[in-house]
């Protein structure tokens, strides 16, 4: 069974992002403080590209309610001009209240409602791609998409709200790995079949993923080739004609994936052919 090399994605770990050094001040940038996670590694602020288009958008949305308020002078209209501009300052406040600090033991964040925390050993599913957004064949940048969900069922999704939120998905990607990788070996041997979304991968019956609304297989034996990257995972079989294209947002945890089948392909971890 012939593999080709995955895709690997790089980590750049421990860069100070613009928020971080403006919260700590000038020249102290590197210090680190004590919590309750004990110590801080890495702050990551708002993204201040985003603040700039909801404070624009905020505001002309605002002022054409203001001027049609004082165009038709009714109660209504006035109505429809505090609740827009109500709604507008409670979107840009989320945004700019939001921020993420990287511990030793796991993450604190803080939102508009208060603080919390997750531990490494709480993350159950991540998500994470990136993308393009293009506007008349312009390409107007890389955004990001990064949602977290707990053992406990709580669900956090962060995608451009954070300045350098693909940073922070390979941080807690490379300290969650060990944790996850541990549950998933134990598993994977023991013969239960490991869902990663639109990806299942079971010791007996192969791989399995989701093309639309039908689920396709491909056996140990017959694949040939896979890649794994910010914005898709590639599978292709020696009995398909076509290769799968799944897109990374569909499927959780493909730092595991990826690990998984390096295994299989380095031969360290046993599957049945």
């Amino acid at each position: 069974m012939e593999f080709d090399a995955p895709i690997t994605v790089s980590r750049r770990c421990w860069r100070e992002d613009i928020g971080y050094a403006c919260d700590r001040g000038r020249g102290s940038g590197h210090a680190m403080k004590r919590h309750s996670l004990d110590l801080e590694l890495q702050s990551f602020g708002p993204n201040v590209r985003l603040a700039l288009v909801l404070i624009a958008a905020g505001g002309f949305f605002t002022w054409i309610f203001l001027e049609g308020a004082r165009e038709f002078h009714s109660v209504t209209a006035w109505l429809f001009f505090y609740l827009v501009g109500a709604c507008s300052g409670l979107l840009i406040l989320r945004h700019l209240v939001f921020r993420v600090w990287v511990h030793e033991s796991g993450i604190l964040y803080r939102g508009i409602f208060g603080v919390g925390e997750i531990l490494w050993r709480d993350f159950d599913k991540i998500y994470y791609c990136t993308y393009d957004i293009t506007f008349h064949f312009v390409t107007l940048g890389v955004f990001h998409r990064l949602t977290f969900i707990t053992k406990r069922g709580l669900k956090l999704s962060i995608g451009e709200r954070l300045y350098g939120s693909g940073d922070l998905a390979e941080l807690i990607q490379s300290y969650t790995l060990p944790e996850m990788m541990r549950k998933a070996v134990h598993e994977f041997e023991r013969g239960a079949q490991l869902d990663f979304g639109a990806i299942r991968l079971s010791r007996k019956n192969g791989v399995k993923y989701q093309n639309w609304w039908f689920w396709h297989e491909i056996r140990w034996e017959n694949l040939s080739k896979y890649g794994v990257s910010d914005t898709h995972v590639n599978l292709s079989a020696d009995n398909k004609l076509l290769g799968a294209n799944i897109r990374a947002e569909k499927v959780a945890n493909v730092h595991v994936l990826e690990e998984l089948l390096d295994r299989v392909k380095k031969k360290t971890l046993n599957v049945a052919t």
